[in-house]
């Protein structure tokens, strides 16, 4: 099952990444231009991270990260498995 953005946000966070849960914006604790960032890029390149360019240098964004409640979820994603609902 595909991690929702909010599951990756914590899962990134979680293995020491800075998640800024208002932006999206993914980045190491440490703001080290020589930290190794093929993580980020691998994710980025599968499509769940979105990369924007800030005073020259790559950003990487969660997409749709903003997007925290389950209702609003649901709306964007409605064939996500958490967002359907079965009758018993």
């Amino acid at each position: 099952m595909a991690l929702n953005p909010c599951d990756l946000a914590d899962l990134l966070s979680s293995f020491g990444y800075f998640v800024d849960y208002d932006t999206g914006e993914v980045d190491h604790y440490l703001n080290d231009k020589q930290t190794d960032k093929s993580l980020l890029i691998i994710l980025a390149a599968l499509g769940r991270l979105e990369v924007q360019y800030i005073d020259g240098e790559p950003a990487f964004f969660i997409n749709n990260l903003a997007v925290s409640d389950m209702d609003s979820y649901c709306e964007m994603y409605p064939n996500d498995p958490q967002c359907k609902f079965y009758d018993v």
